[in-house]
């Protein structure tokens, strides 16, 4: 990528140096073209030398012209450029999230303590997804509703022990399809309206199944109030994350079982 904008600049130093000579020569011929035996003549008789003014100015127009195609190759060419630059920077954030998001899972794995585990989650998923909250709801058999076990960023007391019954809002809805929704303003407006906040804006959502072996056993989301909304890309990362997470749980509950198994046997 380097290379591709030295190779830009050179052709502009070029472009530059060509048009420094072509300037100086043009200046040359010129003081040729009205040289007389007496000097220097501004006037001169444009009868006899008209061949040598026309040659000179259709120089001048093909020198303009092949600056101004050489240079929209240079604007064409620096323009792709930083495309190439933005693109390759925004897979690489991607890249750097996802890492994340599986340094997290690692992490997970080595705790047995829900709660904390949980926790950890959702305080990771901030600075990894750029978002300003991030929650996780559990389906709580006993009560037959989602349950909000762990929670991070704004709204926290809004947010924590919060039930939804499968079906209900968007977290009821991702639980109860098993599909993961990609949420702007508009999309919670015309799907969800209940769940408009009118004393709090979103600029996007995302909202994913945790699914272990298929089978939901909750949901993930997280939101960004400022910022750019989340992309499709988001999406596969979270799912990714929120199905290593389930098996986490999974196991996590089956560890505690077999000890209390234990500890009556």
């Amino acid at each position: 990528m380097s290379q591709g904008f030295a190779r830009v600049e050179r052709q502009r130093s070029f472009l530059l140096w060509l048009g420094a000579v072509t300037i100086t020569a043009m200046c040359a011929v010129l003081a040729l073209v009205t040289w007389t035996s007496q000097g220097v003549a501004l006037e001169f008789d444009f009868a006899q030398r008209w061949p040598t003014v026309v040659g000179l100015c259709g120089l001048v127009l093909i020198f303009v012209l092949y600056m101004q195609h050489k240079h929209h190759q240079l604007a064409v060419l620096d323009a792709r450029l930083r495309d190439m630059a933005v693109r390759g920077a925004a897979i690489e954030a991607r890249f750097t999230e996802l890492s994340f998001l599986f340094d997290v899972t690692t992490q997970l794995q080595l705790r047995l303590d829900l709660k904390s585990m949980l926790d950890l989650a959702t305080q990771r998923l901030l600075p990894c997804l750029e978002a300003t909250q991030s929650s996780i709801m559990l389906f709580d058999e006993k009560i037959g509703a989602l349950e909000v076990k762990a929670a991070a960023g704004i709204d926290l007391p809004l947010v924590e022990g919060a039930r939804v019954a499968p079906g209900e809002g968007v977290a009821g809805y991702v639980f109860s399809k098993g599909e993961s929704v990609l949420l702007t303003p508009d999309v919670v407006r015309e799907r969800f309206p209940r769940d408009v906040k009118p004393k709090r804006t979103i600029v996007g959502g995302l909202c994913v199944p945790m699914r272990f072996r298929g089978s939901p056993i909750g949901v993930m989301s997280v939101t960004r109030t400022t910022g750019l909304a989340f992309e499709a890309i988001h999406v596969k990362m979270l799912e990714s994350f929120a199905e290593h997470c389930a098996a986490t749980v999974v196991k996590t509950h089956h560890h505690h079982e077999m000890l209390e198994y234990v500890k009556i046997g």
